[in-house]
Formats: C-alpha cells, structure tokens, sequence
C-alpha cells in the first residue's frame, strides 16, 4: 500500500516509517526541514520536504497515495506553555490538517488516519475510558484536540474517510520518557505533580507502530481506536517505578500551583489528570496484542536501548493499586 505519512522523522512518526515499510508498504514522508532527507531515506522512505499550511509537493503527492497517516505534533514536552498558546497551537495545528484533508478531496485515499491523544478525553478520574467517550481535551491535548470538530467538519466537507487514534502515553528513546522522566529522575527535578493517584494509560512505541499498522491494513473506515497497552498505573508508581530502575530515590510530590508556575500550566494539567483506558475495542477488532504490555517489562527494555544500565539500590517499594 502506498501511504503519506505526516511527521515522518519525528519520534512516532519515524518508528510507524520503519514498521510500515517493513511490512511491505511505500511511504513518502513529509518533513519540514530538508536536514532529515537521509534519515528518511535511511529507513527506506521517500522524503517530501513542505509545510501543511503551505501549498507545495507534499499537496500534489497526497493524491497518489492509498491512505495518509498524520502523526506531526505541534507540540514538545519540554515547552513551557500557557492555555492560549496551547489554544494558538491548536488552530494552527487545525489548518494543517484540514489543508491534508482538502489535499485528499476527490482522490483514491481510502482513509486519513487522524492522530489524538488518551487526554483528548479529559480527566476521568477513577473511570475507564473507551472509544465512546465524548472529545474533550485537557493540557497538552489541547493543541492537537481542541480543533477536532472543526477537522471533523472538514473531513465530512471534503467527503474524505477518516480513522482516529488516540495513543496512549508513548514511551521509548528519545521520546518525553528520556527528554523529560528519566532526565528529571537523573538531576533531581520534580516530575510527581500532587498526590499522584491519577491514572497514565501507557504504550511502548513499537506496540504503537504496530497499532498502525494494524490500522492501515485493516482501514476500519469511521472508527477510533485507543491504543495503550493493558495496564493503567497511577503516576506515582509509575514514577517510582522508573526511580528504582534507575537506581534513584523516589520522586517527592510537588504541589500543582508551583509546578504550574515553573513549567507551564498545561504541562501541570497533563500530568496531573487521570486517564485509565481500555484496549478492548483495539484487541477486538483489530487483533492488537501489545508485545510490551506492562510498562513493568516496557521500562527495562527501553532503558536498555538508552544505553542505561541500572545501578541498583534498595528503595522502598510503591504500593499497588
């Protein structure tokens, strides 16, 4: 099959790249920067350089394509922001994606894969969340969800099909796991915003390339799939968890006011929301079977590739749940 793939080099985008074509399929890669070509190339790709909110190759490629997958993020981890720069990041982020949209209308693109987040459903608190829950977005889901009718209207505008993936929190090298977990476990900053009974509902990035996959293959047209793996943690023993991996103390709990004032306060609201998700609908239907289904055996395996090989010490253990 023959995919467009938005966000090709970054951290979830590079990863679904390398399963796809390992499965046989073609992928014209979108990058911004024209200093990722190789890595593009490298994974057995076809790099297209150009901007979603500029009309160029990439708007010209998207027609010859059996299906188009949109991973780009407007958005890092490490970005201090407020809830309207969030707000302008979301409409920016909904322009691009409807230009992608319009770029489908009248072609042979069997779906356009869009991608979310298990936030876009908002704070949850002890309940489980499915497919069937209502959009509404908290924190960092906000940049790429608050848009979302407005790209729901346009996909219907346009007559294109669509399919919509809310991953869970992905975890691997390079991703906000190292950038922002392991780095603050390793210098001391604080990564445990309030109490930390709040629900994450994990996936190892390989599960999620894996997920698309599936998708793709599949093209289940008009449906949404959360993907995670099968075990929600609260974030506090998921935080002293990867401490003990790291042979470093557990984390102490910051309140949520300062941790707003320091990092920003949708970062504050992300992490301190609860989000327990099921993958019932994903091993259902698409036969999704995650490899890495506790972060219990995901954390080693990704601290291993990081090239971390844990000190161990003797912590006191997290409670279960």
């Amino acid at each position: 099959m023959k995919v467009f793939l938005t966000g090709a080099s970054g951290f979830v985008g590079s990863a679904i790249l390398k399963k796809l074509v390992s499965a046989g399929h073609q992928v014209t890669g979108l990058i911004q920067d024209k200093e990722y070509k190789e890595k593009i190339k490298s994974a057995g790709g076809t790099p297209v350089v150009g901007d979603l909110l500029v009309p160029g190759p990439w708007k010209e490629a998207v027609p010859g394509h059996d299906a188009v997958i949109s991973v780009s993020s407007p958005y890092k981890i490490t970005d201090k922001l407020s809830k309207d720069e969030a707000k302008r990041r979301a409409n920016t982020h909904t322009e691009m994606v409807k230009n992608l949209l319009n770029a489908a209308r009248g072609s042979n693109v069997k779906a356009v894969i869009l991608t979310y987040h298990v936030t876009a459903f908002g704070s949850q608190g002890e309940s489980w969340v499915s497919e069937v829950m209502p959009v509404k977005p908290v924190g960092l889901a906000i940049p790429i969800a608050e848009g979302y009718w407005d790209m729901e209207k346009a996909a219907r505008k346009a007559n294109v099909p669509t399919i919509e993936v809310f991953p869970g929190w992905t975890y691997g090298p390079g991703s906000w796991f190292s950038e922002y977990l392991v780095a603050g476990l390793t210098n001391g900053m604080p990564v445990l915003v309030g109490p930390g009974l709040n629900y994450k509902s994990l996936i190892h990035i390989d599960d999620l390339a894996e997920g698309y996959r599936l998708i793709l293959e599949k093209m289940p047209v008009g449906e949404r799939y959360c993907l995670v793996d099968s075990n929600p943690v609260r974030q506090k023993e998921f935080a002293n968890f990867v401490a003990r991996e790291l042979g470093r103390p557990e984390p102490q709990p910051v309140d949520y006011t300062f941790f707003a004032k320091q990092y920003g306060e949708v970062l504050a609201e992300t992490l301190d929301s609860s989000c327990r998700v099921s993958n019932n609908k994903a091993r259902r239907e698409l036969g999704f079977m995650p490899q890495w289904d506790s972060f219990r055996n995901g954390i080693p395996d990704v601290l291993g590739r990081m090239g971390i090989l844990p000190e161990k010490k003797e912590f006191p253990k997290a409670a279960g749940f």
